[in-house]
Order: structure tokens, then sequence, then C-alpha cells
């Protein structure tokens, strides 16, 4: 009886584990096709089905992939992985939860991690979550002003404080933004340049990144 080895990923979540009969159902119901990430044990990475698989048992209208995709799954808390893989299986807890965060105060904790850290890429949650992070507070702090020093009076403090404090994390995180879709972040000055400089720059800011690593860091 084959042994229940195999693991996939659809859509971010790990699934598994089962065995070759049942991955080879998978495959004729088109659940599992050529790009779908698979793992069993004895392999260093996630790989696509189509270069993980011995040749007889993939079908005719698959080709084997030039170049591996990036890691998978889901991370270890989500409820699709609640049987844990093996013991040396990858997973995205580090790639997803901490250098490519997805959850608003995951990107928040990111961006306070990396102050001042102008290097490397920022993916667009880590971007916009901050951006909206801020925007709410800033928010919340203008109710507290207007409490303290009275409602109509142009007198601040709070708000004005933590603007100054989120000021080189927003650019920092800004530059990464720019350098995942392969641009210097020097590019944030047009912001300078009223209107036609901020719809370049949110356009560029809402821009896919670069699916292949570049100068300034990988994928």
């Amino acid at each position: 009886m084959d042994e229940k080895i195999w693991y996939y990923a659809i859509d971010g979540e790990q699934k598994g584990p089962i065995d070759a009969p049942e991955l080879n159902l998978l495959i004729a119901v088109s659940t599992i096709g050529p790009q779908t990430l698979v793992w069993r044990e004895g392999m260093t990475d996630w790989q696509p089905a189509a270069a993980a698989l011995p040749d007889s048992e993939i079908p005719d209208d698959w080709e084997r992939p030039a170049t591996p995709p990036p890691p998978p799954p889901a991370r270890e808390d989500h409820p699709a992985a609640a049987e844990p893989a093996p013991e040396g299986a990858p997973t995205y807890e580090e790639w997803m939860a901490t250098d490519h965060p997805t959850e608003l105060m995951d990107c928040v904790k990111t961006c306070f991690r990396k102050y001042a850290h102008f290097r490397g890429r920022a993916r667009r949650p880590e971007y916009w979550y901050f951006i909206l992070f801020n925007f709410l507070v800033g928010m919340a702090l203008n109710v507290v002003d207007g409490m303290v020093f009275g409602w109509g009076n142009n007198m601040a403090l709070f708000n004005p404080l933590y603007s100054l404090a989120v000021l080189v994390p927003s650019i920092a995180v800004g530059a990464r933004r720019l350098h995942d879709t392969g641009r210097s972040g020097w590019w944030q000055l047009i912001w300078f340049i009223p209107i036609i400089g901020w719809i370049i720059l949110i356009i560029w800011m809402a821009s896919r990144g670069e699916s292949r690593q570049n100068q300034y860091g990988p994928a």
C-alpha cells in the first residue's frame, strides 16, 4: 500500500499528505497541474509537479519548466495546514511572515523592524498596508488633538509627532517598493511635482513587482 508522502499547494494553501494513487487522481482531474507545487520527503524544496514527478507519471500535454518557481504553501497557522508536514519540509513561515508579509499587522511590524532599511525589495501589501495603518492612526490622533486642544483650534501635537516618527520608515518602504518594480528609490522625489508626479508614483507603487531577481535583490 502506497504511503502518504506527497504534499501539494493550491492558492498558497498546503494540502496533504496523499499517496501516489491520490496524486495521480488529482492530476487526472486537473486539480494538480504542471505548475502546481509539490513536495515529498527527500526533496530539498518545493517544485512544480512537472519537474518533481517521474517521466512515467507526467501527462503527455505537460512540459517540464525551464526554471523552478518560488517556494510555496500555507503558513503553519492556516487551517489547511492543521496536519503538519514531517520534519524537514519547507514552509512559508519564514518567507511570508517575516520577509514577505501579507497581513496588515505583519506588514506594519516589518516596516518598523526595517525602520531605516533602504535596501532590498517590498511587495505591494507591505507598502500599502503601512500607508493604510499610518492613515488610520493619523485620523485617530487628529481626534485626540481636537479633544485636547479644542475643535477648530490649529494647535496640534500628537499627529505631527507621529508623522515625524514614521517619516523615515515611510521613505524606506517606499524605496523598497520601487526596488521591487526595478526602479531606484530616488524616484520618490517626483512626489514634489504636483499632480503628474503624484499620479506616476501611485501607479508605480501599485504595480506588480518583477517576478525575477533584479539589481536590488531576489524576487
